[in-house]
């Protein structure tokens, strides 16, 4: 699960399916922030911040070949 951005006191994520939910952001451990990946445990959420790093990594990697000069 992704956040995909924060609406007042909600985090709206992206679910596997591709579906939202908005997620209360007091059920949300860790540092919240657009982009981060969420794993659930028991009703409560994670921001796994290794899972967010390769994220990060991967997609700016892909900008950069992306819109590299050939």
């Amino acid at each position: 699960m992704i956040i995909d951005r924060m609406e007042g006191n909600m985090a709206v994520v992206e679910t596997a399916k591709g579906e939202h939910i908005d997620v209360p952001l007091t059920l949300i451990d860790g540092r919240v922030r657009d982009g981060a990946v969420l794993v659930e445990h028991g009703g409560r959420y994670a921001v796994d911040e290794q899972a967010t790093g390769a994220r990060t990594r991967n997609l700016a990697e892909r900008r950069r070949r992306l819109f590299s000069k050939r």
